[in-house]
């Protein structure tokens, strides 16, 4: 059976589990993915997007026979138009292309978006990408277990007390942050976490697999979802 979906996966060892945007086990139909040599997390979560070069994203993106195409990374967020135009696929830079729509029936302080790196999103390279968006951003802290098996490209990833770290975040940012109603995800290494999330908010919750849901109905396992 063809793939129905590309994913165009960071140059990077680090473990993908179920839940993870790459990770095959997290789709309901056949996913290819396709690492992009030298493509490594320092070079593409950067407060200097134009450093990076997009020559092997747009090769890949030139032969992909699939409907769909995404990345692994929400920080590509900032090439969605250039690369969008390489091909007449559906192309998915990152979850924060749904912000717009969430935008225009919430206001921005009842948004919050959780990445991976705050300080980079801050940057002003990505304020068109964000439309100006001016609601809470959390990042995960710089001692967080998952963020230095992402940031270091570490082959280990202890689950629980990645868990335990996440809890601490969301009770925190939640607490500071009571009037949220949605949350939007910019890490695609968040959603097998959506678990302890749902723990302490009941609103909507938009990742890079409820996007690439909605583009096409019955792409992603439905335990990822919820």
């Amino acid at each position: 059976m063809a793939a129905a979906l590309a994913i165009l996966q960071l140059d990077t060892r680090f473990p993908r589990i179920p839940g993870d945007i790459a990770c095959r086990e997290t789709y309901a139909l056949p996913t290819r993915i396709e690492v992009i040599d030298r493509a490594q997390v320092v070079n593409v979560v950067s407060v200097d997007p134009e450093a990076l070069d997009l020559s092997g994203f747009a090769s890949a993106l030139a032969k992909a026979d699939v409907d769909i195409i995404s990345t692994s990374c929400g920080f590509m967020i900032y090439f969605q138009n250039a690369l969008s135009q390489l091909t007449e696929k559906t192309f998915i830079s990152s979850a924060l292309v749904s912000l717009p729509k969430l935008r225009s029936s919430l206001q921005d302080a009842e948004i919050m978006v959780i990445t991976f790196d705050a300080d980079v999103l801050a940057a002003p390279a990505y304020r068109l990408a964000l439309d100006g968006f001016s609601g809470p951003v959390v990042g995960l802290e710089k001692s967080m277990h998952l963020y230095d098996v992402i940031s270091k490209d570490l082959e280990h990833l202890e689950f629980e007390r990645a868990e335990e770290d996440i809890d601490r975040l969301m009770q925190a940012a939640l607490s500071r942050y009571p009037g949220i109603k949605a949350i939007l995800l910019e890490c695609t290494n968040l959603p097998p976490y959506k678990h302890i999330i749902r723990q302490h908010f009941a609103g909507e919750i938009i990742d890079c697999l409820t996007v690439l849901e909605a583009a096409m109905p019955g792409l992603v396992k439905s335990q990822f979802l919820a």
